[in-house]
């Protein structure tokens, strides 16, 4: 039975993409068979790992699936990729398919969950990007997600976006004890020991220890040009640049946070 991850935030630009996708590469070099469904409209995800995303119609993504007009099987959509994971790609045109979903009512949150019934025996991981808002495309997400992922910047605006995010978690699973909120893009020096660590910068962290307590990771994803340059070249980092400092920090969120 398929291990099924949620990467959320109500907020875009917070990194969600990016560790969902180095996260479910590095999960598949292990040998596990992983499965990555994209339900954002910009289709970040699933365009790093197939170049024709951009150009397929609405009923050849996910969008035909959960669209409650639609309801094209998921195995329909699976696509190959040469990275080694399977991809379910997005279309930009999901938030018709949110809009749709939210007019249904409560009898559509668990859409996807239905949906993936059929293939959870053939995967070992799930991952599931979602949109950088708390519509009914998450909350389809967060319902069958056995574990919650919230990557968020150090900055008081993505803080309070994440408070909202855990709130909805908790009254939408009615706990929290799988949610894990993870800061990203932090430079080492402002960490306890840094030399800014002192800065007001430095001062969020503390304030992040305090503000998410148990559910904050241990593990920090550094901010890195080489992320960055490896998506511009349609690559992982891991393939870009297998050595850099940051594909060891993702491999430790991996074994802290995916394989737990």
């Amino acid at each position: 039975m398929a291990k099924i991850l949620a990467f959320t935030n109500n907020k875009g630009g917070t990194g969600k993409s990016t560790l969902c996708v180095h996260a479910a590469q590095l999960i598949a070099q292990r040998g596990e068979r992983v499965l990555l469904i994209d339900l954002t409209s910009q289709a970040t995800a699933s365009s790093l790992y197939l170049e024709e995303t951009g150009s397929l119609p609405e009923q050849e993504t996910v969008w035909a699936c959960l669209h409650p007009h639609h309801q094209r099987p998921l195995p329909e959509v699976i696509y190959t990729s040469d990275k080694g994971v399977d991809v379910i790609p997005a279309h930009s045109n999901m938030a018709e398919v949110a809009a749709h979903l939210a007019a249904a009512g409560s009898s559509a949150q668990h859409l996807l969950q239905q949906q993936l019934r059929s293939l959870q025996a053939d995967y070992d991981f799930v991952f599931l990007d979602t949109p950088g808002e708390l519509n009914a495309l998450t909350a389809n997400a967060l319902q069958v997600a056995q574990r919650v992922v919230i990557p968020t910047r150090l900055n008081r605006a993505d803080f309070s976006c994440t408070e909202v995010t855990l709130r909805y978690i908790n009254a939408l699973k009615g706990q929290l004890t799988q949610a894990r909120t993870v800061l990203t893009m932090l430079d080492d020096r402002y960490l306890p020991g840094g030399i800014w660590s002192g800065s007001h910068t430095g001062q969020l962290y503390v304030q992040a220890q305090q503000i998410f307590a148990d559910v904050l990771s241990p593990v920090t994803i550094p901010d890195s040009s080489d992320l960055r340059t490896a998506f511009d070249y349609g690559l992982t980092v891991m393939e870009y640049r297998p050595g850099a400092a940051v594909c060891q920090r993702l491999l430790q969120f991996v074994e802290h946070e995916v394989l737990l």
